[in-house]
């Protein structure tokens, strides 16, 4: 299936892609990842990083979990420990993971009081235009000062860096996260092509995203994320299929001895929206992903990082959905 820039929802996708992925477990796979989820979560709030504290940033893909996996969560408790981040002086990542988790803190909170499970409630209730208007609307006004704060990562081309403000070139990563993040909040559609037309600097001549505006050569994930706001097939497509192990995995960039969890799942991603026929290498791809499922429950990024946590096991479950 290929998506037109203007119907595509990214997150949307991704959450049916996880919904699917949920579906195709068995009970004891999917109580197993359920049970890692549960030891992933701080009592005071959050979910935890790999040395074991509270962390925002993990915490986004902890929520998305518990969403896809109907996980109760503690609705007061969840927003006393995100209101604790609107004072403090946040990066542009760690701002928009804010807003983020408020915007599934909230999707999580409806879900749990209409009673519905993920499945139905996802894809009916969460497609409704009411719903996501209102759901939007609620996460801005929670988080009206860092959506300002956001704004002064804006780069002279239209788009975004995250690594610093008033910057000449923007950058993939960030392009992504605020144009994922606009499509929620239903921010106006010239916002949205503006980010996608900055990305247009940052396509190098073999095809790969760079992530920075001075690179050699591509990455992944950001030629992955490029290919999904832009839709691009052609040479962009066919680097990210270069990207792929004779084991199924993608790897990050070029020389590049492993490959991971995070840059497949992304790949394959990238590649479904681009209307890509998975089919001859899709076993070999479940088969990667399989191999990183650990005895917790949970999934490890790559036979280099063996330790698990909530972000590597939302990307094993998404490629896994992808596949489905």
């Amino acid at each position: 299936m290929t998506l037109s820039k203007k119907s595509i929802n990214c997150n949307q996708f991704i959450l049916e892609s996880l919904l699917s992925a949920k579906e195709a477990l068995s009970e004891d796979a999917k109580n197993h990842i359920i049970s890692f989820l549960r030891s992933q979560k701080c009592d005071s709030g959050g979910f935890i990083d790999k040395a074991g504290k509270s962390d925002l940033y993990y915490s986004v893909f902890g929520y998305t979990l518990a969403l896809i996996l109907d996980l109760k969560l503690n609705i007061a408790d969840e927003k006393k420990y995100l209101q604790q981040f609107e004072q403090k002086n946040l990066d542009f990542v760690h701002s928009v993971c804010l807003v983020r988790a408020f915007y599934l803190l909230h999707l999580i909170d409806l879900k749990q009081k209409t009673g519905f499970k993920s499945t139905k409630y996802l894809r009916i209730g969460f497609a409704k235009d009411l719903i996501i208007g209102k759901l939007a609307k609620k996460t801005m006004n929670d988080c009206s000062e860092v959506l300002w704060e956001i704004e002064s990562y804006i780069s002279k081309d239209e788009g975004y860096n995250h690594n610093a403000k008033d910057s000449e070139h923007s950058t993939v990563y960030a392009n992504y996260l605020m144009w994922t993040l606009y499509q929620d909040l239903q921010i106006e559609a010239d916002s949205i092509e503006e980010i996608q037309d900055a990305n247009q600097s940052l396509i190098l001549d073999n095809g790969s995203y760079a992530n920075e505006s001075n690179s050699s050569d591509g990455v992944t994930s950001a030629t992955a994320a490029g290919m999904i706001m832009n839709l691009d097939r052609g040479k962009s497509k066919d680097w990210l299929l270069q990207m792929r192990s004779k084991r199924g995995g993608f790897i990050a960039a070029k020389d590049v001895p492993v490959s991971d969890l995070l840059s497949t799942a992304t790949a394959l991603l990238a590649l479904k929206l681009s209307g890509e026929n998975m089919d001859s290498f899709a076993e070999n791809s479940l088969n990667f992903i399989n191999l990183h499922w650990d005895e917790s429950g949970g999934f490890f990024g790559s036979i280099a990082d063996m330790s698990c946590d909530v972000e590597y096991t939302y990307y094993a479950l998404l490629g896994l959905g992808v596949l489905s």
